[in-house]
């Protein structure tokens, strides 16, 4: 009998084929999602296996003073880098990487995060330590099998070598911000940016252009030669007005107080000394500041990152007298003869006004010399607020000077109609009596009052304060001197300036002058001290104005040390300081 083969059921068939079939399209659709959809992703991806395209970071350019000495520089740095090509996100084990590299994983999460949102390019790596030691970046080239996508690059980390020196007049450099990224084409993800002072100001000039490197490595990213090279270029060097050995005196007399001095060269506006203390180190944001040092930073009462030279304004006391006798001078208010009894004060309205001391009588050069209050009460009360207020602000005050810093403001300068505005109330003959000494409502900066100076040592001419005396690309050739330019002028005839000099003179030299500490120097000084009040309780505020050589003024300055103290026992011997390293160049040019 004929043996039959068993039949398969059509039903079977079917589904046998549909299975087969459906496979078939699975294939087929993945293979033209891989190679047509993606091919190119996976090519790129391919090849950066063997061929790795880094960009290679521009050092930023220098920063000098005046002479030609350091100010910002930078020097080789290793750091480490997520390079998006070479990365895969579901193979990585990110608690082991970083261990290895000792970063928190919020780091390596924040870089993932931009892959992932295809924030960065596929060839340009994210930096997740700069400036690592030599142990982790041998760590990490030693367990390179563990670490795909992780590389060490070789680029140039911001130094300050003189430290805590000049730092709110250079600030500081940290990583671009999203918003810089958007508001500046130009930057990449990467760069590090200026913050704060000349770093943020000459940021465009600093940057220099980046460059690109082809490298072949092998299976395990190491590098095996380069391919291609183009280098990068530095930035343009800055030129400061700066000179670094005034600086470091200025500095050094101004630690463990809080204040600022300011010089500059009356001829040109160019500033030879901007100091600010308390101060901080811009190195300690070159790698990327700890959480913990930053808090400190912002949360301290004396505030080290404020430049308040440029930043805070107080009532400028008795400094301001100067100002009120240009002006009773040029409105013929007194003369250099014109005589008054000091008895201890005088009345203005309803209220008394105290003098410091009683001087009996003076004329003008003695009653700058020696501060007298009654003196200036008189002449402020003759002259009147908005002509007092005039003549301030064509010699710098009320008014943000221009100077190349970021963080300027312009203090205040009271008139009638800004009391009515401001407090809605009348001006009283008190508020003038007040401006007059230098009190009140009034408030400058130390910048401003070392302009106050330069106004009187240059007859009127005030030249725009600038920090940066050159800019030159990397290999020495200038590409731009930056000219001296006239902020105010005020056309007085001579007699008012030689008028205000000798009392300015008196104060130095003169029996009973307020900074006669200053008489010994080698060189001619014409100065004015000043004390302001600004909280019953609290020391005043010590200050201090002058230009020497009298006769040829090439230095202008401003001292003043906040809630010290008598301008005359605080900031005459550190203007003394400065005043005897200045006439010591002199000697030596």
């Amino acid at each position: 009998m004929e043996e039959r083969q068993p039949v398969i059921p059509i039903s079977r068939w079917r589904w046998g084929l549909g299975f087969v079939v459906l496979m078939a399209v699975i294939f087929c659709g993945r293979l033209w999602w891989l190679q047509l959809y993606q091919g190119q992703h996976w090519g790129e991806k391919a090849r950066s296996r063997y061929l790795r395209a880094i960009v290679t970071r521009a050092p930023r350019g220098e920063i000098l003073d005046r002479n030609g000495k350091v100010l910002a520089t930078n020097e080789p740095s290793f750091n480490i880098a997520l390079f998006p090509a070479e990365f895969s996100m579901d193979s990585a084990d990110p608690e082991a990487i970083c261990k290895i590299i000792g970063i928190p994983r919020e780091t390596l999460d924040n870089a993932i995060a931009k892959i992932r949102a295809n924030k960065v390019p596929l060839f340009e790596p994210i930096r997740l330590l700069v400036g690592a030691d030599f142990v982790t970046v041998t760590r990490v080239l030693e367990r390179s099998w563990e670490l795909p996508g992780i590389i060490v690059l070789e680029e140039p980390l911001r130094r300050y070598p003189n430290g805590k020196l000049a730092a709110h007049v250079l600030g500081h450099v940290g990583a671009v911000t999203e918003e810089e990224l958007k508001r500046r084409k130009e930057l990449e993800i990467f760069d590090w940016t200026g913050k704060m002072g000349l770093e943020r100001v000459y940021d465009r000039e600093l940057q220099g252009e980046h460059g690109r490197e082809i490298v072949e490595v092998d299976a395990r990213g190491a590098p095996i030669r380069r391919l291609r090279r183009e280098p990068a270029q530095p930035g343009q060097t800055l030129v400061t007005t700066l000179d670094l050995d005034l600086q470091a005196i200025a500095e050094n007399a101004l630690q463990g107080k809080r204040g600022a001095i300011v010089a500059l060269d009356p001829r040109t506006g160019e500033i030879l000394v901007m100091a600010s203390s308390p101060t901080f180190d811009p190195n300690w944001f070159s790698k990327g500041i700890k959480p913990q040092l930053w808090r400190w930073l912002i949360s301290h009462k004396a505030h080290p990152m404020q430049n308040r030279a440029i930043s805070t304004a107080h009532p400028p006391g008795s400094t301001f007298k100067v100002v009120t006798a240009v002006a009773a001078l040029l409105y013929g208010k007194v003369s250099p003869k014109t005589r008054m009894n000091c008895g201890g004060g005088r009345v203005v309205g309803r209220r008394f006004f105290r003098c410091w001391r009683r001087h009996g009588t003076v004329d003008l050069t003695k009653a700058i010399g020696q501060s007298c209050d009654t003196y200036f009460y008189t002449l402020g009360l003759a002259v009147g607020p908005s002509r007092l207020s005039h003549i301030a602000s064509l010699m710098g005050l009320g008014s943000k000077t221009g100077v190349d810093l970021p963080g300027e403001i312009k203090g205040v300068l009271p008139t009638p109609k800004w009391k009515r505005e401001r407090y809605r109330e009348r001006w009283y003959g008190g508020d003038t009596a007040n401006m007059s000494i230098g009190q009140g409502y009034l408030s400058a900066t130390p910048l401003q009052m070392a302009l106050v100076a330069c106004s009187v040592a240059n007859n009127g001419v005030i030249y725009r304060p600038h920090l940066v005396k050159e800019l030159r690309s990397s290999n020495g050739r200038i590409l731009r001197r930056v000219s001296p330019q006239v902020l105010h002028r005020i056309d007085a005839p001579s007699l008012v300036w030689n008028t205000v000099k000798q009392g300015m003179m008196a104060a130095v030299y003169g029996s009973g002058g307020t900074a006669r500490l200053l008489s010994d120097l080698p060189i001619k000084v014409a100065g004015k001290t000043g004390s302001s009040e600004h909280r019953k309780g609290a020391k005043t505020h010590a200050w201090f104005i002058a230009f020497a050589p009298a006769d040829d003024p090439q230095i202008a300055l401003c001292v003043m040390v906040e809630e010290a103290g008598h301008g005359g026992e605080i900031a005459v011997p550190i203007a003394k300081q400065i005043l005897q390293a200045f006439a010591a160049k002199l000697q030596n040019r």
